[in-house]
């Protein structure tokens, strides 16, 4: 009998071992113009109609899904999609039926969403798509959405806000817009329905003005938050490219990671990570560009950990 009981203790407390190094991935990814990528063509069909179109692919979805397969982000937070029904069904076919794809209604030709494995994670309650940060244009610029999510079975619960700013060094008045409409999502968000301070703002943020991480610094600041880049502010999460009449790529960091005080007692630190061709932190490319930037995104995708149990709030 003692035996039973020495291993029945033994199997609880690997049970309770389990449960508490148990992490979830929480991340973001551009994943530019799906599933068009650069073929001018297909977006055609989309009703996308650029005065100089791409010539180049369509996104290649069996490398972009083995991506996401290697990775096992448990919750992502995606950018540039064109297709969101088509999307939500490649990720099923190459994830698993597990996965969900939810995203904001938009007239612009790019949409925001969160895919998520549904057996690892729970939506709570509808999504809340916020139109203010579309500055009253929705047929150029994108909503912010925001969900909340528990671990299965149970543990850590957050809310998730993603979001695609204003691109370009010409829209910074219009990001600065933008961000002051994000501080008061967010400092609203803990008195909604959940009561809950825990909060994971991420996306493309397009700091692409001289000012750079400035451009957000003092909000982020302002608001309590953590930048999950800070260590080191010259973190490559795409490439673009300056002349085109140069075979030559430059890195920047505009995928950002930011989450709340309350948020830092269940972050794995330094957990922050970036998969892709952004990996190596290669300044610059030159010469034939990296298969990875003509087939599938010329960003990166980048996540963080969280311990699921126990939820510190």
């Amino acid at each position: 009998m003692k035996i039973y009981i020495a291993f029945f203790i033994g199997l609880l407390c690997l049970s309770a071992y389990a449960q508490e190094s148990k992490t979830i991935e929480v991340g973001t990814y551009n994943i530019r113009f799906f599933p068009c990528n650069q073929n001018g063509e297909m977006m055609k069909t989309y009703g996308i109609e650029m005065r100089y179109p791409p010539q180049g692919t369509a996104t290649d979805t069996t490398a972009l899904f083995n991506i996401l397969k290697q990775l096992d982000i448990e919750l992502l937070g995606v950018e540039e999609i064109v297709d969101p029904p088509l999307f939500g069904a490649m990720a099923k076919r190459h994830l698993g039926e597990s996965y969900e794809f939810i995203y904001a209604p938009s007239d612009a030709w790019q949409k925001v969403g969160f895919l998520y494995d549904s057996s690892e994670l729970e939506l709570i309650g509808d999504p809340l798509v916020f139109w203010e940060v579309a500055l009253g244009k929705p047929d150029r610029h994108r909503p912010a959405l925001a969900a909340y999510f528990r671990s299965i079975p149970e543990g850590y619960d957050f809310y998730a806000v993603v979001v695609h700013l204003k691109s370009s060094p010409r829209g910074t008045d219009q990001r600065e817009e933008q961000w002051s409409f994000l501080e008061k999502i967010l400092n609203d968000l803990p008195s909604g329905p959940q009561n809950d301070h825990d909060i994971i703002l991420l996306g493309d943020f397009n700091n692409v003005s001289p000012a750079g991480y400035k451009e957000f610094l003092p909000r982020v600041k302002g608001l309590n938050f953590h930048w999950m880049a800070e260590a080191d502010t010259s973190t490559i999460t795409s490439y673009w490219q300056p002349d085109w009449k140069k075979q030559e790529l430059k890195g920047s960091g505009i995928d950002q990671i930011f989450i709340s005080d309350d948020a830092t007692a269940e972050y794995v630190p330094a957990s922050f990570r970036i998969g892709g061709i952004c990996g190596e932190q290669v300044e610059s490319i030159s010469g034939d560009f990296p298969d990875y930037y003509n087939n599938v995104s010329d960003h990166c995708p980048v996540f963080i950990s969280f311990k699921v149990y126990p939820d510190n709030d």
